[in-house]
């Protein structure tokens, strides 16, 4: 019996329509033309003419290739890659040999007499663009592998990450229900439909890692409002968010841990309670999230900082160097991080 072949093969060919791809095929050309002038270096004029019409020939060449490579990319990849390899090189010496007869054409024509031998120059021209093209396939393809793996282990990290902070949040709410069903069984019920509704959304997008600031701020407002059945009045909170950023894309549940956090390890420790505050708020380069509550110092436990030290990783592995995660802890407890978009 034949194994199914489940393994997923990038495209051989590249996709050269990238601006940076574009500007490397147009510097390795020229480089190519500069190291190959290097056999005819005479300090005059002539050698100046012979390099700019060699640099005229091979850029025309680099630029048509990279149109036609991406125009007719898909149909190249539909063949197994020694083919493939094989017409596109076909592909790429017969416009090499075309552009330079052209040339060689119009400059005999023009009497300029800066190509001597036709056929060697255009053998020499289609050698170096087929080796040239053959090295710039096999970088681009090498280059998207490694992309691709990064990515990949990103997105594994980001589902392992979020795959833990999910049952911390269950954890946390279960018992602030549990705490309530000696006292109030109606509000335990209550809570339990709340947080019913809140998992079914969250888990139901377990492939998601990202949503828009308007579901994470209503999954923190479903959960303020199980925690608030518990605390009643020692719990009080503001939200403020620009409109304009209901929106934006953020990590999922990387708002609500702080919130949770504020809850947990700030006012379920203060007899007399506090107010949390959750500003969202756009900035000239991108925007920020910040979180104020009061906590006693004391109270918080050297592991109390997994949850926040989950949500570092999960901002870095989305946005990179830019976003920065800020913890201030003086008067007040302050969560803050920015993103530069």
């Amino acid at each position: 019996m034949n194994k199914a072949n489940n393994t997923i093969q990038l495209p051989w060919l590249a996709d050269f329509s990238d601006p940076m791809r574009i500007f490397t095929v147009i510097v390795v050309t020229e480089m190519m033309v500069l190291v190959y002038s290097l056999s005819f270096l005479v300090f005059d004029y002539g050698y100046l003419n012979q390099l700019a019409v060699l640099s005229l020939m091979a850029q025309l060449i680099a630029i048509t290739v990279v149109l036609l490579l991406t125009a007719l990319r898909n149909f190249f990849n539909s063949f197994q890659v020694p083919l493939g390899v094989s017409l596109v090189l076909l592909l790429t010496v017969v416009l090499a040999l075309a552009y330079t007869w052209l040339l060689a054409w119009i400059d005999q024509v023009l009497m300029f007499n800066l190509i001597n031998n036709n056929r060697l120059t255009g053998l020499k021209i289609s050698l170096a663009t087929g080796m040239t093209l053959l090295a710039l396939i096999r970088y681009f393809y090498v280059q998207d592998q490694w992309s691709n793996q990064i990515e990949a282990l990103a997105k594994a990290q980001m589902n392992a990450l979020q795959a833990r902070i999910k049952p911390h949040f269950l954890y946390n709410s279960l018992n602030s229900i549990a705490s309530l069903i000696p006292y109030n069984q109606e509000a335990a019920e209550k809570a339990v439909l709340n947080l019913s509704g809140l998992f079914r959304k969250a888990f139901s997008n377990h492939k998601k890692s990202m949503t828009s600031l308007a579901q994470e701020l209503e999954w923190i407002n479903e959960y303020l409002a199980i925690e608030k059945l518990r605390l009643m009045d020692r719990l009080n909170y503001e939200i403020e968010v620009d409109d304009e950023l209901l929106t934006q894309q953020v990590p999922l549940l990387s708002i609500q841990p702080l919130i949770e956090n504020a809850v947990v390890h700030g006012i379920s420790h203060i007899t007399d309670g506090g107010k949390i505050t959750l500003t969202v708020r756009k900035t000239q380069q991108g925007f920020c999230v910040q979180v104020i509550n009061p906590y006693r110092a004391e109270k918080v436990k050297s592991g109390d900082q997994t949850g926040l030290d989950n949500i570092r990783q999960r901002l870095a592995l989305t946005y990179g160097d830019k976003v920065h995660m800020k913890i201030d802890a003086d008067q007040v407890f302050i969560a803050t991080w920015k993103v530069i978009l």
